[in-house]
């Protein structure tokens, strides 16, 4: 593997590294990534120990980034200045990093693969520590096409995987020798695609499967007004954006499925109510987790076409 037969940068032809000022060094990574802002460690009066270097490998442009700064970032006017027409295909070479997309926060340390959105706000956290990574840029639309929507936005390879290894030996006989380029870079996109695709499918069965364990949950606690985004996820034992994502998946968000739960509760207990109950319109919502009663009317009065009233009578 990359991290285990290359034990040296020298081995691959990676120049040493060497100080600069934070200015030129984030002009370099300008040139060769695109527009990032990089911070220096305290103490450090602003300079950075590292190195830049441009590669070609076979079909791919790429990038060797050594640095011991604090943190790098790109944020959103940096994208609209600079567009992110590539995903970054990262392996982290030596030392380790911090890269946070989407809020979603992931450690790499020597070995890892990490596939980073130049699309999107990025953050990347040394703390000081020296880390090198060898940075493929993949272009956006033939990636996508090739891989599958599952790229985008920030996407950690498991290094358990047996194919990582695969990827990892490419990279390294692609930065020392450029023979059968063109065969091995096409050989490192099947085995992204394999990834990809293989582990999309897996990630839809598993929100498919958290989707209905939402609903039976909902079904069950429609009538609680503290149940919300929040409660369902930390009940079912999962973030909040997996939870999202797990509805947005099935066309549904988890407020618009508890809704429409709350409103057949009510639609329902509304039928089986006299006129002369006690339990008024205004009770029966309440108890059916609604604690506003002008939203209560006119969800209802969408949902149903009609009035809670009209429902009752």
């Amino acid at each position: 593997m990359l991290y285990q037969t290359v034990t040296a940068a020298q081995t691959l032809g990676i120049p040493g590294d060497s100080v600069s000022s934070v200015e030129e060094y984030a002009s370099r990574i300008q040139q060769v990534c695109g527009a990032f802002r990089v911070h220096a460690q305290a103490g450090r009066a602003d300079r950075i120990c590292g190195l830049v270097e441009s590669r070609r490998l076979a079909r791919f442009e790429a990038a060797v980034v050594s640095l011991d700064a604090s943190r790098v970032e790109r944020d959103q006017a940096m994208i609209r200045r600079d567009p992110g027409e590539h995903l970054f295909l990262l392996f982290q070479h030596a030392g380790s990093s911090r890269i946070i997309q989407r809020d979603c926060q992931t450690v790499l340390r020597a070995g890892d693969v990490y596939i980073a959105d130049s699309g999107l706000p990025s953050e990347f956290i040394y703390e000081g520590t020296q880390s090198r990574q060898i940075s493929l840029h993949l272009p956006r639309d033939e990636a996508v096409r090739r891989l599958g929507s599952l790229c985008t936005g920030g996407m950690a390879v498991d290094r358990t995987d047996p194919l990582v290894p695969a990827m990892q030996g490419i990279v390294t006989r692609l930065m020392l020798d450029d023979a059968g380029g063109a065969a091995l870079s096409e050989a490192l996109l099947n085995i992204l695609s394999a990834y990809c695709h293989s582990r999309a499918t897996g990630e839809t069965d598993r929100a498919a499967q958290l989707h209905r364990r939402a609903i039976e949950r909902i079904a069950t606690r429609a009538g609680d007004g503290g149940l919300d985004l929040d409660t369902l996820a930390g009940d079912l034992g999962v973030s909040r954006r997996t939870l999202q994502r797990a509805f947005t998946r099935q066309g549904e968000s988890v407020t618009g499925a508890l809704l429409a739960a709350r409103l057949d509760l009510a639609r329902s207990r509304l039928g089986g109510a006299c006129k002369s109950d006690r339990g008024d319109i205004a009770a029966i919502a309440f108890d059916c987790g609604f604690n506003d009663l002008s939203h209560f009317y006119r969800a209802f009065r969408m949902r149903f076409g009609m009035s809670p009233g009209q429902a009752r009578h």
